[in-house]
């Protein structure tokens, strides 16, 4: 297959080929500890006075209509300057 490409159909016919029983892993359970664990956050609104904590850092960053990897970097980084001018994280 080096320096070959799927035409689309054929591509389609692939993909088919692997869906819903087909599947490799279908009905199989994922492993024990399979992924990441979620990490709970403590996000701080300085402005309203008021202190949440989410579940996961991908939760919080939904909340506050803002990227997942802003809060990633936020916390990784150590910053201490609020995130707007609004929000502090906090990983628990």
């Amino acid at each position: 297959m080096r320096s070959r490409k799927h035409s689309d159909k054929t591509k389609t016919i692939m993909s088919e080929g692997k869906k819903g029983e087909n599947h490799p892993n279908y009905g199989k359970p994922k492993f024990q500890g399979a992924g990441r664990p979620s990490q709970q956050i403590e996000v701080t609104d300085i402005k309203k006075n008021i202190t949440t904590s989410y579940d996961s850092i991908r939760s919080a960053a939904r909340a506050l209509n803002i990227n997942f990897k802003t809060i990633s970097n936020y916390i990784q980084r150590n910053q201490k300057k609020p995130y707007k001018g609004q929000y502090t994280f906090k990983k628990l």
